[in-house]
């Protein structure tokens, strides 16, 4: 409304000042000038206020928070760790879990994880559950993680994952709420120790569920 308001009394004072040179210049060499000098003022102001509401426009559009994701997951996945030793799900039901597939030759992929380490430290007072999966052969993996010295959870599973956690991307992460929710999902590396994310999981964590 502001804007409009101003946007109004330029354009009168544009006006007012159009009147004032065209009685004080009398003739058809003043009356032109003052023509080509306003109209072209005019024509400049109009593509101002033209251009300002198409970037105000999308500016609006860009500061519209993208709906979150709605779905939600039951746990039924099986896994083996590096051991070889099977691993269901079902027993992060309750807690709030972060999943990242990822893998070996994937170089976001393991960019990412020393952040993820450290948000499992911030994190670990609460129960926080985490996750690294992927598809690769168990040796491959296991020898990564040796030289890396990552003390990451990993684990490996075959096959397709959840439709909900599908993804041509990698890495992908999701952090589900207590009841399973997703509540955020994220493709493509990340600092996940930043501290709004870590306020986030804590956040979910300390939330009865």
């Amino acid at each position: 409304m502001k804007n409009r308001s101003r946007s109004l009394l330029i354009l009168l004072c544009v006006l007012a000042l159009a009147f004032v040179g065209w009685v004080l210049l009398p003739g058809p060499f003043g009356h032109g000038v003052l023509a080509g000098v306003f109209g072209g003022l005019l024509l400049v102001f109009a593509s101002m206020l033209l251009f300002g509401r198409i970037m105000q426009k999308r500016m609006a559009n860009r500061l519209q928070p993208p709906p979150l994701p709605v779905e939600s997951w039951d746990y039924a996945m099986e896994a083996e760790d590096l051991a070889g030793v099977s691993f269901g799900f079902s027993r992060f039901s309750g807690k709030v879990l972060i999943l990242n597939f990822w893998a070996t030759w994937c170089g976001p992929c393991v960019a990412e994880m020393p952040s993820l380490e450290r948000l499992r430290a911030a994190t670990a007072d609460l129960d926080v559950g985490l996750a690294c999966l992927t598809r690769e052969d168990r040796a491959v993996v296991r020898g990564f993680v040796e030289k890396r010295g990552f003390a990451l959870p990993v684990y490996l599973f075959g096959g397709e994952p959840p439709t909900c956690f599908r993804s041509r991307a990698i890495p992908a992460t999701f952090i589900l709420d207590k009841a399973g929710r997703i509540v955020m999902r994220h493709f493509g590396a990340a600092r996940w120790d930043d501290a709004s994310v870590v306020a986030f999981v804590r956040g979910l964590a300390a939330t009865p569920a």
